[in-house]
């Protein structure tokens, strides 16, 4: 199915002087042509901003979001920024800014293409939070909240503005422009990992 007005999301902020990005898509179901990136980023920023905070260590600082139009495609990102001082709530400081959470988010498409992943930084590695490799119970809730929100806004969204969380494949619908919207399918749950992982980059092509 065709779609219109496709965004790519990503969050900002640093933690133990490193830069984190997290990436998302979107789709406006219902373009108009009052309704864009602009709106998505605030959007963003408005709803999301305490559940990323309270399933994080105070040494992450959420600093702001860009949101860029892919289709049609656009020159330059739009931002919003997180409020002054956006820092995560809990006290216990991670022990590296690389191990992360694994948000997984599922589609109606088969395979890799039609799955995707968020490494989420900056969780507790207090004895009650990790064990042995494990996030454990306190930590999980957290970023299960996290999801819960995100799922509540943007795979069922009732506000007004209607954008729907979705996965990218970057294999069909392009690196570059123009971009086709084959790319891009709507997100049908998301799931929160207990595996502790590392952040990395993503590449076209490395399935690892």
């Amino acid at each position: 199915m065709p779609f219109n007005d496709i965004f790519k999301l990503r969050i900002l902020g640093r933690l133990h002087g490193a830069q984190i990005v997290n990436v998302l898509h979107f789709v406006q179901e219902d373009p108009l042509p009052t309704i864009g990136g602009q709106e998505l980023a605030n959007d963003f920023v408005a709803n999301m901003a305490t559940p990323l905070r309270n399933r994080a260590s105070n040494q992450m600082l959420y600093e702001l979001v860009e949101v860029q139009s892919m289709i049609p495609f656009s020159g330059g990102p739009v931002t919003a920024n997180f409020p002054a001082s956006s820092f995560g709530v809990l006290a216990q400081n991670p022990a590296s800014a690389t191990l992360c959470e694994v948000m997984t988010i599922y589609t109606s498409r088969g395979g890799k293409r039609g799955r995707g992943r968020i490494y989420l930084p900056a969780g507790s590695t207090a004895a009650a939070d990790v064990s042995n490799g494990v996030w454990l119970a306190p930590q999980t809730t957290r970023t299960v909240a996290l999801a819960t929100a995100l799922g509540n806004r943007y795979l069922n969204p009732l506000g007004s503005l209607q954008f729907r969380m979705g996965v990218w494949s970057r294999v069909i619908g392009g690196q570059t422009p123009p971009f086709t919207s084959d790319g891009f399918v709507r997100a049908t749950a998301l799931t929160v990992r207990t595996i502790v992982r590392t952040q990395r980059r993503r590449q076209v092509g490395v399935g690892r």
